[in-house]
């Protein structure tokens, strides 16, 4: 089975003929009668979808909606409601309740398929997107009413029109409803979808004439980095089912088949833009813990658990080339003693200078890490061993050649740092393994506190002029 689709609808025949109808294409059909039995089917599936009559006894789909929303399990289940009566209010009502779609009888099989296809992958999506937040402990609920108004002020959405008369008619209209910022387009011409800003959301027409065109612009956006996570709307002819299912498989967020209403069109775009502010908060926040798991919070710099994996790889790319690499530890000289006499806090600010100090002479090929209180690692792929010494004399000038100043310290801080370096130049160093390199650059590095500090020692106690 392709899923579980839970069939809610007073009407007895109703529930029968989509039953059949969603049966031949593979799924799993629950059917209930109306809002209490729904409680009672609910306790003991979880459906994929739910299809509802708009109107129900003692309810309605927009009840219906509200009453999933309120169940974790259920929030990211999607509801389709079916309009018997064609009341543009009833639909708009159902719209603003949160209801994914709402389909007038009679109900094309074709277009009812592909708007059920079409939800159940962006249910999926959505889950990926919470699975993958769980996973990086991002916090679990994105907080989006009170930034709603604030983002539909913001909203950009291009009109793509075969007509310039018929893409200003349609911003006349929209204005009135929503204060979306409002640009048209020519399908031929649509260039400046791809260009910066991005439209947040993207309406095109799909007359007759031109569906080819306006459905592998579909494809294409859906496609395309830039405009990837821009909302798209297809507005085909009210004749032309196949069109607007075309549409939704090629990746169309949402169709309005009954033709251009501004109402219905505002309504709808505010949906899905509350849907993508959700998506992107979610995507920030999973980029935002990632970066935090492999960053040092202090210094921005990245931690150990980045660079261990880093230099596997620089490793593994050494012992396939033969190109040489450097791997330095750089340890801060007395800090303990910055601490003691100051406090933590000037010594966490001497931390944050000597990480900016150190990243800028870091090129974007190379990795400059914080591995400890005040331990630091570079890994310089393709540095040979006089390119590594120059390196290593650079790091330790940025240190020692200007002192440190702090809040509430009157006089200037000197530092310097000792650097204990491996050159990765040779088959029998390149063939140990990441551990085992920092170790023998630890090696160095005490060599070189052992010897007055302030200097560069190279693993087997080879000297590089500090």
């Amino acid at each position: 089975m392709q899923g579980t689709i839970l069939v809610i609808d007073g009407v007895s025949t109703n529930r029968i003929a989509l039953k059949v109808q969603l049966a031949e294409a593979f799924f799993d059909v629950v059917q209930a009668t109306d809002l209490h039995d729904m409680h009672r089917k609910l306790r003991t599936c979880t459906p994929d979808l739910i299809i509802t009559a708009l109107s129900l006894p003692e309810g309605s789909a927009g009840d219906i909606k509200t009453a999933t929303t309120r169940e974790e399990r259920l929030r990211n289940v999607p509801v389709i409601a079916l309009d018997t009566l064609g009341c543009s209010q009833s639909r708009l009502d159902a719209l603003a309740a949160g209801v994914e779609d709402v389909v007038c009888h009679p109900v094309d099989n074709l277009v009812l398929q592909a708007r059920i296809r079409s939800l159940l992958r962006a249910r999926s999506a959505k889950e990926e997107l919470c699975l993958q937040r769980d996973a990086a402990g991002a916090m679990a609920h994105c907080r989006v009413d009170e930034q709603m108004d604030h983002v539909i002020r913001d909203a950009t959405v291009a009109l793509v029109t075969q007509s310039k008369i018929l893409g200003r008619n349609w911003k006349k209209q929209l204005e009135h409803q929503a204060p979306f910022g409002l640009r048209c387009h020519d399908l031929t011409d649509i260039r400046g979808l791809m260009s910066k800003p991005v439209p947040d959301a993207i309406v095109i027409e799909l007359n007759a004439e031109t569906a080819g065109m306006g459905l592998r612009l579909v494809a294409d956006l859906r496609a395309r980095a830039a405009t990837r996570q821009s909302i798209i709307v297809a507005l085909p002819d009210n004749d032309t089912p196949e069109i607007a299912a075309e549409a939704l498989d090629r990746g169309a967020h949402d169709v309005l088949q009954s033709g251009f209403d501004a109402a219905e069109l505002a309504m709808r775009l505010r949906a899905q833009l509350m849907q993508k502010l959700q998506d992107d908060q979610l995507r920030a926040n999973i980029r935002n813990e990632l970066k935090a798991a492999s960053s040092d919070m202090m210094t921005g710099l990245h931690n150990r658990r980045y660079a261990m994996p880093y230099l596997d790889r620089v490793l593994q790319n050494a012992r396939e080339t033969g190109e040489s690499f450097a791997l330095m530890v750089a340890d801060l000289d007395h800090f303990k003693r910055i601490n003691d006499l100051y406090g933590h806090p000037v010594g966490d600010a001497v931390l944050i200078e000597t990480a900016a100090r150190l990243k800028a002479l870091v090129q974007p090929d190379e990795l400059l890490a914080r591995i400890g209180g005040e331990e630091f690692l570079f890994v310089l792929p393709g540095k040979s061993a006089s390119d590594a010494a120059k390196s290593a004399a650079a790091f330790c000038a940025a240190i020692n050649e200007r002192p440190f100043f702090a809040a509430g310290v009157d006089k200037p801080i000197k530092m310097t740092i000792s650097i204990g370096a491996v050159i990765g130049s040779s088959p029998q160093l390149r063939n140990l393994d990441a551990a085992e390199l920092i170790t023998k650059a630890d090696q160095a590095l005490y060599a070189a506190k052992n010897s007055g500090r302030n200097r560069v020692r190279v693993s087997k106690q080879s000297p590089v002029a500090a």
